[in-house]
């Protein structure tokens, strides 16, 4: 039991400030809609920081009337060019996810509804107030989801909105097995449990029980050595070893466990793909996904939504069908043709009644468009593709940087990774101390007399 102890301070003593680190930047990155993470920005930052902005870039628009006329849109809000990129001009700081097309109209995605942008304006249609995450254009009407679950169908003229519901997917359908690369995200990322914002709040729980455990158990330590014993010190171990605590230990385990898969995702990721976690093993939310909505599309016909599984279509927005397998991440349409960007999926194409592979695209890239008769599929890095530069780095940037250890330097993964290790450590010695505790305390309670 004193070696014990030992071990549990020797670990606590070395990972405590960088498990702290991890559960406070894990916590702001998990809750990724809160503006605040972009608007406060720094003027200092590591080059490779720097770098990494251009990932909050999600949507880019380019006039096809005059290709020098270009919109860019993310994280940090809307910008428009009229000389092909050279110079931005911010329009909004809203949060955007999204741009979308039809004819003249020019509509943007963003956490505060839904936006019609004309030239250096934009102009309020339906939703306010809402995390729109995804929408679709078409015959005037805009097929939009909001925080990934509710979707509705709006008169883009009248700003009437036509139909209002969520998607129900057929147990058949979902729920088939998913491989460990998939899973061990959806732990890591709070998506993993449970249907709607329970998987977050688990996350949240773990990540707020963590930071709690490093500070308590540095003072506990600091008390201690300064042999300051006394009610304020049993106060302190109380809270570090009390029911609270034991609750967080599984959402913790898998916490580390999935942090170490993901240091290596790419080393590993040949082997993540093969592994596949039958149907049976997982999880509830992975049996409903309502809150799972990560792509719209709309043909003037049929209802398309992707999810973690797939593509779906529905005629009236209540029986859904699978219609393509793999995680389709964003959905675009051009007249009768239908791109589909995955995420650890193939990307697709659907024309002409058939779905096939789309080659030489990038990896869940995040628009299309055409320069020069070129199509272009855009990601962040994309040479072609000139972005807003700043000189600042936004909150959440530097969140990430310090999360995944980019801040540092490239082989601080392998920190992280001793970390996660010594937090396993922790946590078993710790249900262990206190499970011996627990035991010595029921054998000293005197028997009741008879």
């Amino acid at each position: 039991m004193v070696r014990l102890f030992t071990l549990h301070k020797i670990s606590g003593l070395t990972a405590g400030a960088l498990l702290l680190l991890l559960a406070v930047t894990g916590f702001f990155l998990d809750h990724d809609k809160w503006q605040f993470l972009y608007t406060t920005t720094l003027s200092y930052a590591p080059h490779p920081l720097q770098k990494q902005e251009s990932r909050l870039f999600e949507g880019y628009y380019i006039d096809p009337k005059n290709q020098n006329s270009r919109i860019a849109c993310g994280k940090r809000g809307i910008f428009t060019t009229s000389n092909a990129g050279e110079s931005f001009k911010r329009i909004s700081r809203k949060i955007c996810l999204g741009i979308r097309s039809e004819g003249e109209m020019i509509f943007a995605a963003t956490s505060d509804g839904i936006f019609q942008i004309d030239g250096d304006k934009i102009i309020p249609v339906a939703l306010g107030g809402e995390y729109v995450n995804a929408i679709s254009v078409k015959d005037g009407k805009i097929f939009a989801s909001v925080d990934k679950h509710r979707l509705y169908l709006i008169d883009a003229k009248t700003q009437e909105i036509l139909k209002n519901t969520t998607a129900t997917f057929q147990n058949g359908e979902i729920g088939t097995p998913v491989t460990l690369a998939r899973f061990v995200r959806d732990l890591h990322y709070g998506r993993g449990y449970f249907d709607g914002d329970i998987s977050l709040l688990i996350n949240d729980y773990g990540a707020v029980i963590l930071a709690w455990l490093c500070v308590g158990g540095y003072l506990i330590w600091w008390r201690i050595k300064r042999r300051r014993p006394g009610k304020a010190t049993r106060s302190l171990i109380e809270s570090h070893a009390n029911i609270f605590s034991l609750l967080a230990i599984f959402p913790l385990a898998v916490l580390a466990v999935t942090g170490i898969f993901l240091d290596h995702a790419r080393g590993l990721g040949s082997f993540m793909k093969s592994v596949h976690i039958p149907s049976v093993m997982l999880p509830p939310v992975y049996r409903q996904l309502t809150h799972d909505i990560w792509s719209v599309d709309f043909d003037g016909r049929l209802f398309r939504v992707g999810n973690r599984y797939g593509v779906f279509k529905s005629d009236d927005l209540n029986g859904w069908q699978i219609e393509s397998r793999g995680f389709a991440y964003r959905m675009f349409r051009e007249e009768e043709t239908l791109y589909v960007s995955g995420m650890g999926a193939p990307n697709r194409i659907y024309e002409k009644g058939e779905w096939r592979i789309l080659k030489n695209s990038p990896h869940m890239f995040k628009d299309i468009g055409t320069i020069s008769g070129e199509r272009l599929f855009f990601s962040t890095h994309h040479p072609k593709v000139p972005l807003p530069r700043f000189e600042t780095i936004t909150l959440y940037t530097l969140l990430l940087g310090l999360h995944d250890g980019t801040f540092f330097a490239p082989w601080w993964v392998w920190i992280n990774d001793i970390a996660a290790i010594l937090l396993l450590i922790l946590l078993f010695s710790g249900f262990y101390r206190w499970l011996a505790r627990r035991k010595k305390r029921i054998r000293s309670v005197p028997s009741p007399k008879r």
